[in-house]
């Protein structure tokens, strides 16, 4: 496989995300008690797009290897919010997912910088970055604490 096949191929399978969001949510109203299920499948797709993400970073040579980057942070960003969201929300975890959210943040710039083609993916992982922040942070001011 060239290394724009296993880059696009990446991004595709990131499209599994949505049919199995739509079936976390019909679990979850539905059949709370196979929710777990939902969970299983979520963190076992987070991580063997996260190793395929990781193995084209190591693989591909030139500009394209930006944008297998730029998978792979997006994908360990969505990971430490889904932890957030999930076992550890803890007032903690806000400061290490904006250290996460600002290590991925300049990824994505430099990303953008040095690569000719993915420009459009990499633009909508930055877009879907910055949602992610900016409900982080109504999270956290709705959470009681001062923190500005």
């Amino acid at each position: 496989m060239t290394e724009t096949k296993r880059i696009q191929t990446n991004a595709w399978l990131m499209l599994l995300f949505i049919p199995l969001f739509v079936t976390g949510y019909m679990l979850a109203v539905y059949e709370e008690s196979l929710f777990g299920l939902f969970e299983w499948g979520y963190w076992t797709l987070i991580s063997a797009l996260f190793i395929f993400a990781v193995w084209n970073t190591t693989i591909t040579k030139g500009p394209s290897k930006w944008a297998a980057t730029s998978m792979a942070a997006f994908l360990m960003q969505l990971a430490v919010l889904s932890l957030f969201l999930g076992p550890f929300s803890i007032y903690s975890m806000f400061f290490v997912f904006y250290a996460v959210a600002a290590v991925v943040l300049i990824t994505f710039i430099l990303a953008l910088k040095k690569t000719d083609r993915f420009k459009g993916l990499i633009a909508l992982f930055l877009g879907l970055s910055i949602v992610m922040v900016v409900y982080m942070a109504v999270i956290q001011s709705l959470w009681g604490v001062n923190w500005m």
